[in-house]
């Protein structure tokens, strides 16, 4: 009998699999019988009335995950059901895909050719904004990641005034990105956007981007028009250089970042001590604290690890190879795994105290950190040994985090730009703080990303002559809501204060406390 029902469940999830869209279904695609079932089992979440996510049903009521992984998913299969292809984002909406955005939208707007103006409100507080105007429909269109929105010359000339003023960075890399100022000087003379190239050839002389600002000004000229330039940013300089070729968004963005977020982590970080002259002690209380540090670092990240796990791998006394349950042990793994990059960890420090730049020897040593985390994972046979090499080759998403890390194709740009900064930047406080939160940022991985952050905070840390940190599981939800600001808000303060914070913890006297 449970046979029977196993082989109907099994047997509707099949029709919705197949009848799905981007795992995107309506109603109508299948029939009431399969529908029922697998809302039942949980393998479908409702989005709206008469539209549904086909999901797993470990996926908890309330989490939002599985939503914001599937958000701009829905997005396409929806507008392009309902109006086929004459719709478009708007400027705002349209820009956020083309600079790949890393957080989802309150409400992305859409206008379109037809019906009137709707609200359709989506889980976790999200909307979609849909309005008819036939008139601002643009004939400049392209389609990004399956959704039709504007070109990006029309959306700087559509853009708000105020949008350079609230997003100074996003605004700077759009305009950085665009190739040539005929593209915008077409844009603004089709339209007759007088305002808006007003804006632009003050915001490209703010840049420093000489070219594009003469460009823009003779051909609005040639027009008829008569321009008096006015700079819309409100910022003192700008982040990028003029210099800076921007090969992808992603990688413009965190450049920006860095630049942007620098001087606060300065002003709350303690200055550096310097490297310390007994290496061998600072090595030796490593090795002291090592247990509190796997414990604590692991448990974060949601292992079941005990102080005697962590001492039984260290000892030697887990012993997958003769001993199947060990080898089937996960947190066992993760334990093993982590004693054997913490090593590596060790021997990169050394390299840093020996004189080498901490940037280049992050860049030389994560793939070696990564490929000791997880090697008993390969050795057990659960991962391929293939996954020990390079980045991730699939999208990743946080759980319940608004924050949408790169696409895999835009993770070795954006690993390049951050070794890059490291390796440029002379405050070991700021090379610990953003190494660490651009990490997470990128999550370059498909998993470790939270403890590869930890040991390049700490090697940065240590090229410093800054005490090894640990993160503890005591603080891991204001752990993750500092990080969760910074990757969400552009706030870093709170990181750094954090961070800070933990690195005052006595851990001879905590250790002490723990033996009593």
């Amino acid at each position: 009998m449970a046979q029977d029902r196993l082989k109907l469940l099994a047997d509707s999830l099949a029709r919705a699999k197949s009848a799905a869209k981007k795992d995107i279904l309506q109603s109508s695609e299948i029939s009431r019988t399969d529908r029922e079932r697998l809302l039942r089992h949980s393998y479908l979440k409702e989005i709206v009335k008469g539209w549904y996510l086909l999901t797993l049903p470990h996926v908890k009521e309330g989490e939002s995950t599985a939503w914001y992984a599937s958000f701009w998913k829905f997005l396409e299969v929806y507008l392009t059901s309902r109006f086929g292809n004459q719709y478009c984002l708007s400027a705002e909406s349209s820009l956020e895909v083309h600079l790949g955005s890393n957080i989802i939208p309150d409400q992305v707007v859409v206008i379109t050719e037809r019906g009137g103006q709707s609200v359709l409100n989506l889980p976790h507080n999200t909307s979609l904004l849909m309005y008819a105007d036939k008139n601002k429909l643009p004939k400049q269109v392209s389609t990004v990641d399956g959704l039709i929105v504007m070109s990006l010359p029309l959306c700087l000339c559509r853009i708000k005034p105020v949008f350079f003023e609230q997003c100074p960075r996003n605004a700077e890399i759009a305009l950085r990105l665009v190739r040539s100022g005929l593209e915008l000087s077409r844009a603004l003379v089709e339209g007759g956007y007088k305002s808006a190239a007003e804006r632009l050839i003050g915001a490209y002389q703010f840049l420093n981007d000489k070219e594009k600002a003469q460009m823009i000004l003779d051909n609005m000229k040639a027009a008829g028009f008569r321009i008096i330039p006015k700079n819309p940013f409100e910022t003192e300089a700008a982040l990028l250089s003029p210099e800076t070729r921007i090969i992808s968004p992603y990688a413009a963005r965190i450049e920006a970042l860095w630049k942007d977020m620098r001087d606060e982590i300065i002003s709350v970080f303690p200055e550096a001590p310097g490297l310390p002259k007994d290496t061998t002690g600072y090595s030796d209380h490593i090795d002291e604290i090592y247990k509190h540090d796997a414990y604590n670092s692991l448990s974060i990240e949601g292992y079941r690890v005990t102080q005697e796990l962590i001492e039984k791998v260290r000892t030697g006394a887990w012993d997958p190879n003769n001993n199947p349950y060990d080898k089937t042990q996960v947190d066992a793994l993760a334990a093993k795994g982590y004693l054997e990059a913490f090593k590596t960890v060790k021997v990169s420090i050394s390299n840093v105290f020996g004189g080498d730049s901490p940037g280049r020897v992050v860049s030389s040593d994560l793939q070696k950190w990564y490929r000791a985390l997880f090697s008993p994972f390969a050795d057990a046979g659960i991962i391929k040994n293939h996954d020990l090499i390079g980045y991730r080759n699939d999208r990743v998403f946080i759980k319940d985090a608004r924050h949408v890390p790169p696409p895999h194709t835009a993770v070795l740009d954006s690993m390049e730009i951050l070794f890059s900064l490291l390796e440029e930047e002379s405050e070991a406080g700021v090379r610990a703080i953003m190494g660490h939160f651009l990490l997470v940022f990128i999550h370059p991985y498909m998993d470790g990303n939270g403890r590869i952050a930890r040991f390049l905070m700490n090697i940065m840390l240590a090229s410093g002559g800054y005490s090894w940190t640990i993160i503890r599981l005591i603080r891991r939800s204001e752990y993750i809501s500092a990080l969760d600001k910074a990757c969400v808000e552009g706030d870093i303060k709170p990181l750094a204060e954090f961070i800070r914070e933990e690195m005052q913890v006595d851990w001879d006297r905590e250790t002490k406390s723990i033996k009593k």
